[in-house]
């Protein structure tokens, strides 16, 4: 028994001893968690709580996660990682990533209700601490920082290292390398100061990186993504060295690698690219929806929740209003009234000239989309109702409570039909009339919603209904009773689609970065082997694709959008690229 307690205090005191030394060295260890991936009740759900409890009983200062808590940003399962991260006895810092913007359900409210603003910033020993979100915000894209986050990240490291000797760790989702539409403006901004590395996930592997000449460490994500790895990050800095090493649960964290505490020597590659295309308007927040416009002026709105009208000549600011919070609606001019989406659920009219509310209608949900006018009446869908009113008296002409998620294409109106599609996996036809629904389609995948067309402007001859969705399908419907007349993966099509202006052609996009043209008929034979027999492909020269915007054709040139913002026109009548 006095052995037995010998044994013990000796261990009590090396351990002692070793934990003084680590406290006396200055060392900072913490812990990087990154790409949980958490539904309520899947594997990652057990797994985060079972990791929570292991750093509860560790030496780590201090969590931070580098963003994709979730796999949807539904509102369930971000109260769930919520609830796991609170039962952390140390501080946590979070940033949200691409699964929390991309397809929030909330259009990001839910997100900053829990978490408030999606940044932070924090002095640590001889370091400042800093991290902020990449998006993509309510569509598929590459990483962007919003132009308030580059801003405000300039003026805190302005301001938290005035008359300090600090270095800078930054923290963000996304490598800061071409995964990020601006990366060189973020790194522009951190070169200014003594920035020593940035830290990411994303990428799901533990991996050192260089980010133009910027120490990058990549965290390896809490399950590997062939499922037999269960791990985190541990991070020690030391005086001259930040060393990572990979923490199974139960065991004993394995040294990976380690950077230089040292500044790093960023060097930002050359961009012309806005010397030979000065933006029209730069604005101090960013802009994510498509503006408006009319003879005399622009309409836009951006994600500080602003709505601006400007003038086309000078481009001085006719006025301005706020409403709180980002702005993703397509805002559109009926007569003289401009009518504005919020994700508060609300619908609001303004008058163009002045910019005084006129009227205000609550429908509920989230309003992201991009609403469809005829004979003055606006169609448009929230994330929980269709709604038809008036736009010129802000008055209720219908109101049908689907869809059950978002919607943000633009509605198709054939006829006495108006058709749209969702993120819960429904394309809806309704009555244009009454708001009856006359069909429902499925496309039999209920447990992955992000395969749905919430985000296709659909396409459609006399009979028939053509649209891509993320699943890499084309489907035509027919439009009568929304009958499957077929589909097809032959082409790696996503949301990205179009019309030719007369209708005689369907155009997509291919996750290649291809223009795939097939006939808009209702007379096509409609097999696959027709199909490819009359199909045309032309490569844009993009590579790999995932950019949703509509393919548009005007004046016999097709305008095709890219994930990095360029734009390749194409001859309609010859089939080619415009050089």
């Amino acid at each position: 028994m006095k052995h037995s307690f010998s044994i013990i205090l000796l261990l009590f005191i090396i351990a002692s001893g070793f934990s003084q030394k680590a406290e006396k060295s200055g060392n900072i260890k913490f812990v990087q968690l990154t790409d949980l991936h958490v539904s309520v009740g899947n594997e990652n759900d057990f797994l985060l709580q079972d990791i929570i409890k292991e750093i509860n009983n560790s030496d780590n200062e201090f969590v931070v996660v580098t963003g994709d808590l979730t796999n949807r940003g539904a509102d369930d399962e971000l109260k769930q990682v919520h609830s796991i991260l609170a039962k952390l006895k140390i501080p946590y810092y979070v940033i949200s990533g691409n699964h929390e913007t991309n397809w929030s359900e909330s259009a990001g409210l839910t997100y900053k209700k829990i978490w408030g603003n999606d940044r932070f910033v924090f002095s640590k020993g001889d370091y400042l601490f800093i991290g902020f979100p990449c998006g993509p915000y309510m569509k598929m894209g590459d990483g962007f920082v919003k132009h308030e986050d580059v801003l405000w990240l300039d003026q805190t490291l302005k301001d938290s290292l005035k008359n300090s000797n600090k270095k800078v760790l930054n923290f963000a989702h996304y490598p800061l390398d071409n995964s990020v539409s601006n990366y060189k403006e973020v790194l522009s901004v951190l070169e200014k100061y003594p920035t020593v590395v940035s830290f990411c996930g994303h990428g799901h592997t533990l991996k050192k990186y260089d980010f133009s000449g910027l120490s990058g460490i990549m965290g390896a994500s809490i399950t590997s993504r062939d499922g037999k790895t269960k791990s985190y990050n541990e991070v020690v800095i030391s005086n001259d060295s930040i060393s990572v090493y990979q923490k199974m649960i139960g065991k004993a964290g394995v040294f990976n690698f380690s950077v230089p505490t040292k500044p790093s020597k960023i060097e930002i590659p050359k961009d012309n690219l806005e010397a030979n295309f000065p933006p029209f308007i730069k604005d101090i927040a960013s802009i994510y929806s498509v503006p408006c416009f009319d003879k005399k002026s622009v309409y836009f709105t951006n994600s500080i929740g602003e709505i601006q009208s400007v003038n086309l000549k000078n481009k001085t600011l006719n006025w301005k209003t706020e409403t709180g919070n980002a702005i993703y609606f397509a805002p559109i001019i009926v007569k003289n009234n401009l009518v504005i989406g919020t994700i508060e659920g609300n619908l609001l009219g303004f008058n163009v000239e002045s910019g005084k509310q006129k009227w205000s209608i609550v429908v509920g949900g989230v309003l992201v989309g991009s609403p469809i006018v005829e004979n003055n009446k606006i169609y448009t869908a929230s994330s929980t109702a269709f709604i038809c009113i008036d736009a010129v008296s802000g008055q209720v002409i219908w109101k049908n409570n689907l869809p059950q998620s978002y919607s943000q294409g633009t509605p198709l109106i054939q006829g006495d039909k108006i058709i749209f599609g969702a993120w819960d996996a429904n394309v809806y036809c309704l009555n244009k009339n009454t708001g009856a629904l006359i069909w429902r389609w499925n496309n039999g995948n209920t447990n992955q919603l992000l395969y749905s067309a919430g985000n296709v402007n659909v396409a459609s001859t006399k009979n028939r209904l053509y649209f891509v969705t993320p699943e890499r399908f084309l489907t035509i419907l027919n439009i009568e009773t929304g009958k499957t007349l077929l589909r097809t993966s032959k082409w790696k099509v996503r949301e990205s689609m179009g019309k030719s202006q007369e209708g005689k052609w369907f155009y997509a996009k291919t996750m290649n970065g291809e223009l795939l043209r097939l006939p808009l008929s209702d007379n096509l034979e409609l097999t696959e082997e027709n199909l490819i027999a009359k199909s045309k492909v032309l490569d844009l020269k993009l590579g790999y694709e995932h950019n949703p915007a509509a393919i548009i054709e005007s004046n016999n040139k097709i305008y095709i959008g890219s994930r990095k913002g360029e734009v390749v026109i194409v001859d309609a009548e010859k089939f080619e690229i415009i050089k």
